[in-house]
């Protein structure tokens, strides 16, 4: 699509929702916070879930805002700590590069999160726009497909030659895996869609199935 595109097409989380008023954003977080820890989540029975990356800078902002809609449903899955290094690694990214990107909080709530490659950057966000809506902005760009038994679809801008998207869809909305191509893949031969289908089949189950 032609929202959410890495840091290269300035900022991404703003174009991402070309229908919203305004931005809400942290502050720049350091791109090698180091290792971060993890802990165990319980649901209110006790039942243990996931690991959490716990570092404070890869934490997400508040959903709330004075521009929020309330008839959505808010976020559950964040890709900044919700997908462990493991799965990182077996993505072919850098751990160690993890960092939150420009968050979205205005009529639409976007998290998102931004990690780096020897081959491609990839940029995660997960929102709550509607799989509609999604569907209506791309209709023309978009490729039907699934991923682990989940709808998704490829989009393809076809004026961005070395991005790529996956959109998967949620229960919230829809999770978007936007690869960049770098320097490096382009030396090796890379065309702009490898490794983006890998990348989200790898981290597709992090969303949780009952999101």
């Amino acid at each position: 699509m032609t929202r959410l595109y890495k840091l290269v097409t300035a900022t991404a989380s703003c174009i991402l929702v070309g229908l919203s008023g305004g931005c809400a954003q942290d502050a720049d977080a350091p791109a090698d916070h180091g290792p971060a820890s993890a802990e165990i989540t319980k649901s209110p029975e006790g039942v243990t879930t996931r690991p959490t990356l716990t570092a404070p800078e890869l934490q997400p902002p508040s959903q709330q805002s004075e521009y929020t809609d309330q008839g959505r449903p808010e976020v559950a899955f964040d890709p900044c700590t919700w997908i462990d290094d493991d799965a990182v690694v077996r993505a072919g990214l850098d751990p160690a590069s993890r960092r939150r990107g420009q968050d979205l909080i205005t009529e639409y709530t976007f998290f998102t999160c931004d990690f780096d490659g020897l081959h491609w950057d990839l940029q995660v966000d997960s929102g709550n726009a509607s799989w509609q809506e999604d569907l209506d902005k791309n209709g023309a760009i978009n490729e039907p497909l699934t991923i682990n038994g989940r709808e998704a679809m490829w989009v393809r801008d076809p004026h961005l030659v070395k991005t790529c998207d996956i959109h998967v869809r949620t229960k919230a909305g829809f999770v978007i895996f936007n690869t960049t191509r770098t320097f490096e893949g382009s030396e090796a031969g890379l065309e702009r869609c490898d490794g983006v289908l890998h990348i989200a089949e790898t981290f597709e189950p992090s969303i949780g199935a009952d999101n």
